[in-house]
């Protein structure tokens, strides 16, 4: 039962551990290029599209999305955060179970886990406040931008 749940908490961290292994500054920049690329947006502004080219708005909202890209950035390092700290959380509370055999390792799991699910939480929390927050600072760049090039926004 312990080989069953510590190789749980084993697989938990591994895909936790999301690090990317690059060869140099050119290379990173290409893949955070590439992988921004792929990734759908945070957020969809809602325009009046009555008398709006179409080509015309996905080349303006293409270049109001980049004026947001710090912000962009911020908001979805936070939810790794968030993701990491609730992992965290779980791993902790995934421990709690393992059974021991003395009294003295009862006490000592019991405030490590208590320690991972505490810290755990901590981050997640704090990844969550700073994802709304960035996600909001994102969310007005790109409505401002909008409203600048004399789009209607229905949402705002």
């Amino acid at each position: 039962m312990r080989l069953i749940l510590l190789m749980g908490l084993g697989l938990l961290v591994a895909g936790c551990n999301q690090t990317a292994q690059n060869t140099g500054p050119a290379v990173a920049a290409s893949n955070t290029a590439a992988s921004s690329e792929a990734l759908p947006p945070i957020y969809e502004p809602l325009v009046d599209m009555h008398r709006v080219n179409p080509d015309k708005y996905r080349r303006d909202l293409a270049e109001c999305r980049q004026q947001a890209a710090p912000q962009e950035a911020a908001a979805r390092q936070a939810r790794q955060q968030q993701a990491a700290g609730t992992a965290l959380a779980v791993g902790g509370a995934v421990a709690s179970f393992i059974p021991v055999s003395t009294f003295r390792q009862a006490h000592t799991l019991a405030h490590a886990t208590d320690a991972a699910q505490a810290a755990g939480g901590a981050v997640a929390e704090g990844g969550a406040i700073t994802a709304d927050q960035a996600t909001a600072d994102y969310a007005l760049v790109v409505n401002t931008c909008l409203m600048h090039k004399r789009y209607r926004l229905l949402r705002g």
